[in-house]
């Protein structure tokens, strides 16, 4: 059966007498181990009703932790009782000597009896305070609470002073007189009320609580009252220009080289300081010369003190005048505030030559002008229109095609888009008949190029439509050609646009001859095979001579969108496990909306085509040849529209809404926002406008222009835009990427 005593314990005896004053009474603890493992032993004397005080102690132990020692050893301890347990307290009571063990577990109580005799010492008190720190901004107030005790055995009067801080931060008296009953405590409260930030200097006050009586010894105690740093030093200066010399360019002085300028300094903090002023900036090594004064500049709460900073520089004896920039940078003392505010003056000083030539200034300044004109480098653009931008996925590169026959890489840079610099075209770059310059030329083609976009899945490559009918895969950035897709029914028949699917296996094309053809491949590092899947539109009823402008595809690539002329598109589900990828083909037209203008004629296009990003919404939006921009709902099966005539399945898809630009003129390109709540257009007049929707896809009209009842611009050119492209920039704005008539590259952010 297990031991339950494994510690045993004795007192050297049962009871003791203690007079307060007189000398320490002490008595034995012996303790043995009577377990079987190593352990030590520690002591702890309560006394019955004390109220515990970390800082009152009334007795000591020797050893006060003993050693480890092994089982059956024993471990004596000697208790000395030097003060009262109980202060003020006359009588028996009761001592608990509690013995533990950490390694055991286990303790043992035994029980001694103490008695506590009057003592014929003056009374005795003391001071505290409960809380010792305290931390205060100026204007704040706090209250400060201070405790004193009795601890002998007869009333006492007693005058209680609290000092350390200004007599006029306590509201009232620094002096509280007090009676205090014997074997008793008061508590008082100091309320302190700090003045404004220039009256308050922040530094750490000790505060000292005293406690005298005519019958006691004085009593104290000592705590800190911290005042917080706040506020700031205003630095500024009437005049940060000067000239040297003071007259200007039609005085001949040839002694002036000095220029002084008057630093101000405001103390609107509750920190003292010393300002020193450092001379930094572009220009200031070019000073020959550098004073200040005074230096350092004292700078009490509340103060302004002035700085003079002069300085000393070479003039030329012709030549034209030059300024020089350069900053005052004001140091502190103490940099708990951090620096002045603000922390440096930018001045400048314009030094004009001694003898004042302006004729000859006037004529550098025309050669100078002529020579900046002249080795200015010519900028690299397209020579013709833009047909198409293409942003990569993320969002570093830009592809163009142009008119000119050539395919041009640039890299977004410093919110302005740039010719990319490791491109730089080997051979002759001659296209259309045309030189053009090699920095970010990609490719040259035979024909104009139409359309171009990047293979999403690497972006290691781009698919460009050409005149000729046929479409190039070309490397990026190093513009080598990997395929070429050519329908040998299909040539000469212009490529309009082109759509991967997300995953890269199958590119679609539209031609203006009315087909569509996808071409398929099996994975994205090979090539496409040659014969493409066709579906010819032309020979559909009521689609005669039906160009194909625009493709766009849902973002699950299940269904793709076809229109072109006659204000109409087409909807085609797309199967991707097959090769013969169409199952069916819908049509929508527009005319049937009269709130969107036009009647079906040849010359009506719809232009423009795009789906809602990163959803499962199949949310389309179209714009036409016509300035009117709709959005359409195509989750659910648009309603077939009786027409025996008609051998397409002819729809009425739910219109969301549609409105016209204010130009009406034809609107070419659109582009959903990643967070979907923005659609972007560009079109014929010149513009690039931000339409603002609503959670339905709504037009918002709250948010369009005021007095205009347009979308916001926030491109205008003089020539039309024929493309526009969109990312979101790693600030969360939006990089809209334009190309047009203008032949040029645009970026705009938004």
């Amino acid at each position: 059966m297990e031991n339950k005593h494994v510690i045993s314990a004795s007192l050297s005896t049962q009871s003791l007498t203690f007079i307060p004053g007189g000398s320490p009474v002490t008595f034995e603890v012996t303790v043995n181990n009577d377990s079987d493992s190593f352990a030590n032993f520690q002591l702890e004397i309560i006394a019955a009703g004390e109220v515990r005080n970390s800082d009152y102690r009334w007795y000591r132990l020797e050893p006060e932790v003993a050693a480890a020692k092994p089982p059956g050893s024993t471990t004596k301890f000697q208790v000395f009782i030097f003060n009262t347990p109980i202060p003020g307290f006359i009588g028996t009571v009761n001592l608990s000597v509690k013995v533990l063990s950490p390694q055991l577990g286990r303790e043992r109580r035994l029980l001694l009896r103490l008695e506590v005799g009057r003592d014929n010492k003056p009374i005795l008190l003391s001071v505290e305070l409960p809380i010792r720190i305290f931390q205060l901004y100026p204007g704040n107030s706090v209250d400060i609470p201070v405790r004193v005790r009795n601890h002998g055995q007869v009333a006492s009067n007693a005058l209680l002073r609290l000092t350390g801080i200004e007599p006029s931060w306590l509201n009232n008296s620094a002096e509280r007189r007090l009676t205090i009953n014997a074997s008793s405590q008061t508590e008082v409260t100091f309320q302190c009320q700090l003045p404004s930030v220039v009256q308050a200097l922040s530094q750490n006050y000790v505060l000292n609580a005293e406690v005298t009586s005519s019958n006691s010894n004085p009593a104290n105690t000592q705590g800190n009252l911290e005042v917080l740093p706040v506020g700031f030093i205003n630095f500024t200066t009437p005049q940060n220009k000067q000239r040297i010399p003071l007259g200007g360019w039609w005085v001949l002085d040839w002694k002036s080289n000095e220029a002084l300028y008057d630093l101000l300094f405001k103390n609107s903090s509750n920190l003292r300081q010393d300002i020193n002023i450092q001379v930094q900036g572009r220009d200031w090594r070019k000073f020959t010369g550098i004073k200040k004064s005074p230096e350092p500049a004292d700078l009490n709460l509340g103060e302004t003190a002035k700085v003079i900073l002069g300085v000393k520089t070479k003039r030329p004896w012709v030549g034209i005048g030059k300024t020089l920039f350069f900053e005052a940078r004001a140091e502190v003392s103490d940099q708990r505030l951090g620096s002045t505010d603000p922390a440096t003056q930018s001045l400048e000083l314009e030094v004009l030559p001694i003898i004042p030539l302006w004729l000859q200034l006037a004529i550098l300044a025309l050669i100078a002008l002529l020579l900046a004109f002249i080795l200015k480098p010519e900028a690299i653009a397209h020579t013709a229109s833009v047909n198409s931008v293409n942003i990569s996925g993320n969002s570093l590169s830009v592809v163009s095609a142009s008119d000119d026959c050539t395919l041009r890489l640039w890299k977004i840079r410093n919110n302005a888009v740039a010719p990319e610099e490791t491109v730089n075209f080997l051979g002759q770059p001659l296209a259309c008949s045309q030189p053009h310059k090699p920095r970010g030329l990609l490719a040259i083609g035979e024909k104009a190029i139409r359309v171009v976009q990047f293979e999403p899945v690497q972006n290691k490559s781009v698919a460009t439509g050409l005149d000729t009918g046929a479409i190039e895969i070309r490397e990026v950035p190093g513009g080598k050609l990997l395929d070429t897709l050519q329908d040998p029914d299909g040539l000469g028949d212009q490529v309009f646009d082109i759509a991967f699917t997300t995953n890269s296996l199958n590119l679609f094309s539209g031609s203006g001859k009315g087909k569509l053809r996808e071409w398929s491949r099996a994975n994205p590092n090979t090539q496409f095979q040659a014969k493409p899947e066709v579906v010819e539109l032309e020979k559909q009823q009521l689609l005669t001579q039906f160009q194909i402008r625009a493709l766009a595809l849902s973002p699950d690539d299940k269904i793709i969108v076809a229109s072109g002329q006659f204000n109409r598109f087409l909807v085609l589900p797309v199967n991707s496990s097959q090769y013969n990828q169409f199952k069916g083909i819908s049509l929508q037209k527009l005319e049937n909306f009269k709130q969107l203008g036009g009647r079906g004629a040849p010359n009506d296009y719809i232009y423009g085509l795009a789906f809602l990003p990163n959803s499962k919404e199949k949310i389309l939006a179209t714009s036409d040849s016509a300035g009117y921009i709709a959005i359409w709902d195509l989750n659910e099966p648009c309603n077939p529209i009786s027409n025996p005539q008609l051998k397409l399945n002819e729809l009425s898809c739910k219109l969301i809404d549609s409105w016209q630009a204010k130009s009406t003129f034809a609107i070419r390109s659109l582009a959903f926002s990643e967070d979907r709540n923005l659609l972007i257009s560009g079109g014929d007049d010149g513009k690039i406008i931000v339409w603002h929707l609503t959670p339905k896809y709504e037009l918002d009209k709250t948010k369009l222009v005021d007095g205009d009842g347009d979308g916001e611009t926030i491109y205008k050119s003089s020539k039309k835009i024929n493309s526009i492209d969109l990312k979101n920039s790693p600030d969360k704005r939006i990089i809209v990427i334009s190309g047009g008539e203008d032949s040029q590259v645009n970026f705009t952010q938004y």
